[in-house]
């Protein structure tokens, strides 16, 4: 919590002097423009942690190529000029200080895609196209299997250790003791791609319920506690004997594999995961999560729970008062009816399975941005003082004005509610399982959603099913890897 009230502090000394204009397109070179602030530099504030890169550092306005996803997600990454959007505003200043204090340009590419092709095809003929790709995160596995990307181990002026990296996703993602892609303080992909809770407010209180956050405080925000919330709630309003999203009330909703796939992670539990000698081995199956899939497919089941198969109805009946808690991506919260929505409500990270789980886990969803470094660049380096430098100054930069500023200002509509986006980011969790579903995960990449799909199924009917060609998908993917 000292960090978030340190960044805070920063992030409000950033924004107080916001400038705004016009812009051309972010295919194009732009070198860094004097904004005019006369606040103090990031350098000058308090900071835990230092960048650990040489101080003379310059490297003579070299123009550093960045491949990016399409829009919006460019805007990850980069941002033409200051328009008074507090987060636009704070990935520019980020990327002029970066500019500024390595002596590079940015050169942002915006991919026809989710730069799968755009930046695997010139890799693998050889030509060095760009310095980095910001791309969809199951396309880093690819270049990886195809061996287009380099280890980020093996990078110098990195430090993984550094708290403005995923220590998470570097321990979870790794194979055969090699990283392929990061992610991290580089920009707010991870947070904004990460599941919490809503719950109503004013429904809260109709039924004379303590809003979780006190729950969550001291580690007692479980499932069995949130599902007897979820059973109180259930109305046929129009009393026609059928619950319907559209016209009665519901304790929770969830779609086809948000709430599903976060009843496993809950928890703590990954499909797989790499064991002493840097494989990866298949670990869904225990009897926690067997005990977990029965709840939540009794509560999805019941007329107290609403299990959307397609589409975000029950979202929106949520922000019309019709469902008292549901699971979202946090970026969900910036879709037109959270923000048109009058209800009042708050948010909070997913339960645990038990008290007995470390933490509060949030699956952090596989279409975010991940960060990888071609085989063809030329000078690894610098390509990873930039990043880092990149990280460092996000962490300062963009991270408050997406935690602190878009989410409080905007979305969020307590400051409780932003207190629980600590335990949702401490929280992240990444599985290779999930991430890299065609190489490893296979037909157990989901389990959930296969379960609400056909109610029938129990899941250890599913896991025995298919243990075996997982752990053959395995080991015929690792063969890439290994060579």
């Amino acid at each position: 919590m000292k960090k978030i009230l340190s960044t805070i502090l920063f992030c409000a000394i950033l924004i107080s002097s916001c400038a705004c204009g016009n812009g051309s397109s972010a295919d194009d070179t732009t070198a860094p423009q004097t904004s005019g602030d006369t606040t103090s530099s990031p350098e000058e504030t308090e900071e835990a942690e230092k960048l650990d890169l040489p101080d003379d550092l310059n490297y003579g306005g070299y123009v550093f190529r960045i491949l990016s996803r399409p829009s919006p997600r460019i805007e990850e990454v980069y941002a033409e000029e200051e328009n008074g959007e507090n987060l636009n505003d704070a990935v520019y200043r980020r990327n002029m200080t970066v500019e500024d204090k390595l002596g590079i340009v940015f050169q942002v590419t915006q991919s026809s895609g989710d730069a799968e092709t755009d930046a695997l095809n010139p890799i693998l003929a050889g030509e060095d196209a760009y310095d980095a790709v910001a791309c969809f995160a199951r396309a880093s596995f690819d270049y990886a299997s195809k061996g287009a990307v380099l280890n980020w181990y093996d990078i110098e002026n990195i430090d993984l250790n550094k708290s403005w990296w995923s220590q998470s996703a570097a321990e979870s993602l790794s194979i055969n003791g090699k990283l392929y892609s990061m992610v991290g303080d580089i920009s707010h992909a991870t947070l904004s791609s990460s599941v919490g809770m809503v719950f109503n407010k004013q429904l809260f209180d109709d039924y004379q319920l303590k809003y979780p956050y006190e729950l969550v405080d001291s580690g007692e925000w479980t499932f069995d506690v949130f599902d007897s919330y979820a059973r109180k709630f259930s109305q046929d309003l129009n009393g026609d004997g059928e619950m319907n999203i559209k016209d009665d009330l519901f304790g929770y909703g969830s779609n086809h594999w948000l709430g599903p796939i976060e009843a496993l992670y809950c928890t703590g539990n990954r499909i797989i995961t790499t064991n002493d000698e840097e494989y990866p081995e298949l670990t869904l199956y225990s009897e926690k999560v067997v005990d977990m899939y029965d709840k939540y497919m009794s509560l999805i089941l019941s007329e107290c729970g609403w299990n959307q198969l397609a589409g975000t109805d029950h979202q929106e009946a949520f922000c019309e008062g019709r469902v008292a808690m549901v699971d979202l991506g946090l970026a969900h919260l910036s879709r037109d009816y959270f923000r048109d929505a009058t209800i009042e409500f708050g948010l909070v990270p997913w339960p645990k399975s038990d008290e007995s789980v470390d933490k509060y886990y949030s699956f952090v969803d596989a279409g975010q941005t991940m960060w990888t470094i071609p085989v063809t660049n030329q000078d690894t380096a610098r390509t990873g003082a930039v990043l880092e430098t990149m990280a460092y100054y996000g962490q300062k930069m963009i991270i408050p004005a997406y935690y602190d500023v878009t989410l409080q200002n905007k979305y969020l509509r307590d400051e409780r509610s932003v207190d629980m986006l600590d335990y949702i980011r401490e929280g992240a969790i990444f599985d290779l399982g999930y991430y890299n579903n065609t190489q490893f995960g296979g037909n157990l990449a989901n389990p959930g959603y296969d379960l609400v799909h056909n109610t029938k199924l129990t899941f250890t009917t599913l896991y025995n099913k298919n243990e075996q060609s997982v752990k053959t998908l395995i080991d015929k993917s690792m063969k890439s890897y290994l060579e």
